[in-house]
């Protein structure tokens, strides 16, 4: 299977998102500007965008925001990866060399390596694991309980 570190913090995560109330999802503090509906919603939204627009070519699946209820959210995150998977089994190795044409940011952000779907897979599990490091760092602002990873 390709990349098969994808879904580690994933098995630590669910179940923490999962026993969580909902004032834990939509909590914000002075000092970190988003909440844990944002950033769930956040990753979701990005893998469905780089998988099926920038990857496929294809329309985007969800339609989620931080508005969300958080078993939507949390649906949500879930079902985008068991897409992605389900995209992973039927690729072989040599079609990951593929290009992939990204768009031009108007923050001026590029790629740092020539963008192939090989790529593509690697930035999407790569952000969600910067993300999932915030979901603990929100947790420890708002003084409850982080997630054990």
């Amino acid at each position: 299977m390709l990349y098969p570190y994808r879904n580690d913090p994933r098995k630590t995560l669910i179940p923490y998102l999962k026993n969580l109330d909902e004032n834990s999802w939509f909590s914000k503090s002075e000092v970190y500007p988003n909440n844990l509906a944002w950033i769930v919603s956040h990753i979701s939204n990005s893998e469905d965008y780089w998988v099926n627009e920038i990857g496929l070519k294809k329309n985007c699946i969800l339609n989620l925001n931080d508005c969300n209820l958080p078993k939507e959210i949390l649906d949500s995150y879930i079902h985008i990866r068991e897409y992605t998977d389900g995209i992973l089994q039927t690729l072989e190795a040599s079609q990951l060399n593929r290009r992939v044409e990204v768009p031009k940011f108007s923050d001026g952000w590029t790629p740092p390596s020539t963008p192939t779907l090989s790529w593509l897979f690697n930035h999407v599990f790569t952000h969600e694991a910067y993300h999932i490091g915030q979901i603990a760092v929100i947790a420890k602002i708002n003084g409850y309980q982080k997630p054990l990873f």
